[in-house]
This record gives C-alpha cells, structure tokens and sequence, in this order.
C-alpha cells in the first residue's frame, strides 16, 4: 500500500534526467558511510533503470516482489538505500513469502527529513493500518507485522540528498528473522554486511571517507584460531600483506596502521558494535607484518562468536576493517556463505585499440562466495548474443578469478581465451550475461556504471 500523495512525486522525472544530489562533482554514484559502534561499511545504493522505489519494490497481494536478488535469504530483516529518478530513499523488506512463519520488526528513527521526505511505500499485507506511527518530534517509529508466506516493509523517500546529514536506526524489536542485514551495490553482484541486531546503526554522506579491507590472522601461529575466551591468555593479531589479485585500492597493508597514533581495536561484533573493543597489550613488526597482542578476555567473544574483527583509521578519512574466523572454545560457528560470480574486472578498450590487440581484451570474474564454484558448460556473453562456452572441468575456488580474453591464447586455471576474430565488448557499454548449463541466467553485468 503506497501513502497518499507518494505516488505522484515518485512519478516524476524520467530515466537518464537525473544525477542524484549525493553523487559528487564529478558524476560518481553516491555513497554513504554505514556505521554500527566502531564497525564501519561504505555503502552505495542500488538502482533500477530509472524506476523509482515504488515500481522497484512492487507491492503485490501480501508482499513485495522487487527485481534482481534482493530476497535471496528467506527469514531475513533487510535494509538498503534505492537511489530512483528523483532523490534516494531508505528502504526496509522483512520476511519472504518461502518462510512459512511471520514476524514482528519495530524501528525508531531520528534523523529523518520530515519537512522533505515521506513514507512513500507502505507495505501491509495484514491489513494492518497503523504500522506507521505519527512523528514524536523529529523522530519517527515503525512497527512492521508479516503473516506466514508474507513479506512486510517500507521506503521513506526525500531528505538523502542533503550534503550533511545522520540518520539513526535503532531496532527495537526483531522476532521471526535470523538476520538484519543491509543490502549494498550493484543488483546481480550485491554486497550483504549482517548487522548485530540489538544495537543502533547510523548513515551519512561519506564526504571523501572510505572504508578499506586489512588481511589480518588471529593466532597466525595455529590452524585455528581456537582459545578459551574467557581467559587472560594473549591472542596475537597479525596484519599482513595484501592478499594476491585483489583490486589495491580496496585495501591497506600492516604500514598503514599506525597504533602509536590511532586505537587498533579489536572484538567480537557484538562487542565492537556496542562502541566496546579491547586495546593490545603490546605491538611489534617483523618482515613487513605487524603483530598486536590482546587479552582474549577483553576482546569479549561468547562461544557463538564467528568472527573476530581488527578495525582502526588510517589517517582522518581513511577506515579499517578487518575479520578473521574464530572457534571460541573450540566451537565453529561459521556458515559458509554460498559461491557467487561477480565481475571483478573490465578490460575492454586496451592500449592500441582492441582491434590490434584482442588478447589484452578481457572481463575478470572472482567467486565472492565460500564454496567453490563448478562453472562447465556455462555460457558467457554479451547483449547481441556473441557467445563462450566455458569448458568442462572448469571450477573456481573461492576468492580465485580468472580473466576471458577476446583473442587467442593458452588457456589455464587462470585465463581463458575465446580466440574471437574481432573485439566483443563494446568500448561505449555493453552488459556482460553468464547462462548456467540449462540457460539460467546467474550475471547481468551492465557498464559503464551510473
């Protein structure tokens, strides 16, 4: 169900008349720090071919059935920023019509543009009319209920636009879902950082901010990082270099962190989203890694703990984060995230021009997920139907990527050549499509990005 009078503001604008407010001077596509305690994500929202975020979420019957891979867990609390043809809005998805339970989700906001935003979608399907509280001040409270095979939600439109500004959500409560997560990135390829669930997280412009990866290695010296987390006993956090084929600008290595100057904080995320974390004991560095010490029982683990994070600044508008699996008392806890192909590269009008040079011309995929990934006989190709087959036998672990060139060459576990007499990818723009072995589509990858 759509509020009244939503509906005609959303409707205005058309495809391609817009840049949103957010994005910055030179065109890119905005981005927004999401912050829960010391946890820090940078997060871009998703967007749909101009629609705006009532035809994107689609309200049908008793749920919502929007495009692309937004509900692909089923008992899940969601939460993302939808950039549409005018302005942005911060948009909430509980439930799926596959879980055979409902649930309850109540939010309080502050920070919320009342005087130029809305709830402009209003999701019922219990017919419930008063999930959307009135104003409290300049705070505002939702109440969202959802029946068994039903989905239930919101998006409040406006305000986003705004060069400065901190919106606080603060669940309240969350019963019938497993997870609350927020949903960031590009639809077929989407990034999906679990959030702990009883405490507050906060969005804002990132003003020049960034959030980059450390590859870090709790207890470095065992196979797992297995201890009694109730224990004085020192657990040495290892910052090492960069992880191989990983894209440099997403990343720091150990002589970015500076710990004389900046708190390295290490916990669990319970404890780290709570804006608690324990400080080392001692640091040192040894053949260009750097080593912290911290008392296991400061750094708060439970015997549910799965992971434990390393997060600190690397100047004023840098962030770190690390993660790195733990077994608390020997338990794990892990659920291992399915493989997912991602397009990791684009290499489509190379030095010379492609037309000299096809084997320089290439698209790299990573698996972004846990498990391996058999990709025999899938196809690859591009929107006029230009087309590879994948040879048989061909499996991509996880985190590994491999190139396609358009021209000739070995092929290895590494790269793959399609050995095309003439340029495949357009330089202009193009979309990258990959078929599983009975035609399903699993990768529309469109460039170049709005």
């Amino acid at each position: 169900m759509v509020g009244g009078g939503a509906v005609g503001v959303l409707a205005l604008g058309g495809a391609g008349a817009y840049m949103s407010m957010s994005s910055d001077s030179r065109g890119e596509e905005p981005s927004f720090l999401l912050q829960q305690g010391y946890l820090r994500y940078e997060v871009t929202p998703i967007s749909k071919d101009g629609m705006n975020v009532e035809q994107f979420y689609d309200y049908t019957d008793t749920s919502a059935s929007p495009e692309g891979d937004i509900i692909q867990d089923d008992a899940v609390s969601r939460m993302f920023l939808y950039d549409g043809p005018v302005n942005s809005s911060l948009v909430f998805l509980h439930g799926s019509r596959d879980v055979d339970h409902g649930g309850t989700a109540k939010f309080s906001f502050s920070g919320l543009s009342r005087d130029k935003g809305e709830w402009a979608v209003r999701d019922d399907p219990m017919s419930v009319s008063d999930d959307f509280e009135k104003w409290d001040g300049g705070n505002s409270k939702v109440k969202w209920e959802w029946g068994t095979n039903t989905s239930d939600g919101g998006a409040f439109w406006g305000g986003l636009d705004r060069k400065d500004f901190t919106i606080s959500v603060n669940p309240k409560t969350l019963r019938g879902v497993d997870a609350w997560t927020f949903i960031s990135g590009e639809l077929g390829s989407l990034t999906r950082h679990d959030l702990y669930q009883e405490k507050p997280v906060q969005i804002k412009p990132t003003k020049g901010r960034t959030v980059k990866k450390a590859n870090i290695d709790i207890m470095p010296d065992a196979e797992a990082a297995e201890f009694d987390p109730y224990s004085n006993e020192l657990l040495t956090v290892a910052v090492k270099q960069l992880p191989a084929g990983v894209d440099e600008s997403e990343w720091v290595g150990p002589d970015d962190f500076d710990p004389g100057n900046y708190s390295v904080n290490f916990g669990s995320k319970q404890y780290l989203a709570g804006q608690n974390a324990a400080q080392p004991q001692n640091y040192f560095r040894e053949d260009g890694t750097l080593y912290l010490e911290y008392k296991a029982k400061a750094a708060n683990f439970s015997l549910d703990s799965a992971y434990g994070y390393l997060v600190s600044k690397a100047g004023e508008q840098t962030y770190i984060r690390g993660r790195d699996v733990v077994y608390p008392g020997g338990f794990n806890n892990v659920g291992e995230e399915p493989a997912q192909l991602v397009v990791s590269d684009l290499h489509v009008d190379p030095a010379d021009g492609d037309r000299k040079n096809l084997a320089d011309e290439y698209v790299e995929f990573a698996n972004d997920g846990d498990e391996e990934l058999d990709l025999s006989n899938y196809t690859i190709r591009d929107e006029v139907g230009a087309e590879f087959a994948v040879p048989d036998g061909f499996v991509l672990a996880s985190g590994q990527r491999f190139r396609l060139h358009t021209g000739a060459g070995e092929s290895t576990e590494t790269d793959l050549y399609w050995d095309a007499g003439t340029p495949v990818w357009n330089n202009d723009g193009d979309t990258v499509i990959v078929l599983d072995e009975e035609a399903n589509e699993v990768l529309a990858y469109a460039y170049p990005r709005e």
